[in-house]
């Protein structure tokens, strides 16, 4: 993209092993922004509390009283009226929607299980029983990964994480898609849409 840089801000989110990431870093060369991805929030804040399993660390702060998802929320909605910015969050793009935060377009990804657990396999170098013994974990991470988001996002903030068409202005099934044809197929919608003025 040739244009001079713009204020313009751009929320991906979606369940895991959608593509959101790859998505919200190529989103972010493409429209020379920074990339914000509010997953390392959490994973600096597990570190900082010397959590060794992540899924832990998300089960204990998805009970009530727990304040990090509003800090953290509120550290991307800094960002966002910063501009220039791609947040990588699964809830931003909704609570844009419902609190009238500043964003330009705000985009949902999702697949099918199988496609995901097989997105996160080919990120590792396993073969044999190891492999299937993993696929069984990566299924029964994914799942209770979703049970915990969409129980917290409806406690915290009233979002039905399971009805994207609500929130979103692009929701797409990226099980059929390579990261290039989604890529193509979202900068097509913006365009369409006129979400972002080049």
């Amino acid at each position: 993209m040739t244009q001079s840089k713009k204020d313009i801000v751009i929320a991906v989110g979606g369940p895991g092993g959608s593509g959101i990431t790859t998505i919200s870093k190529m989103l972010s060369r493409y429209y020379r922004i920074k990339h914000i991805y509010a997953g390392d929030l959490f994973r600096k804040a597990a570190k900082e509390r010397d959590y060794e399993y992540f899924e832990e660390f998300l089960q204990e702060i998805s009970k009530g009283g727990n304040t990090l998802d509003y800090e953290i929320d509120s550290l991307l909605e800094e960002y966002a009226n910063r501009g220039n910015v791609v947040l990588d969050s699964k809830i931003y793009g909704a609570l844009a929607k419902v609190k009238c935060l500043k964003c330009d377009v705000s985009i949902w990804l999702d697949a099918s299980k199988s496609v995901k657990i097989k997105r996160h396999l080919e990120k590792e170098n396993i073969k044999g029983l190891k492999k299937l013994k993993r696929y069984f974990e990566i299924k029964r991470r994914l799942s209770k990964r979703y049970k915990i988001d969409k129980e917290k996002y409806w406690r915290l903030y009233r979002v039905k994480y399971d009805k994207p068409k609500l929130y979103y202005d692009i929701v797409l099934d990226t099980s059929n898609m390579n990261e290039e044809e989604t890529f193509n197929l979202i900068l097509e919608k913006i365009k369409d849409g006129q979400y972002i003025k080049e």
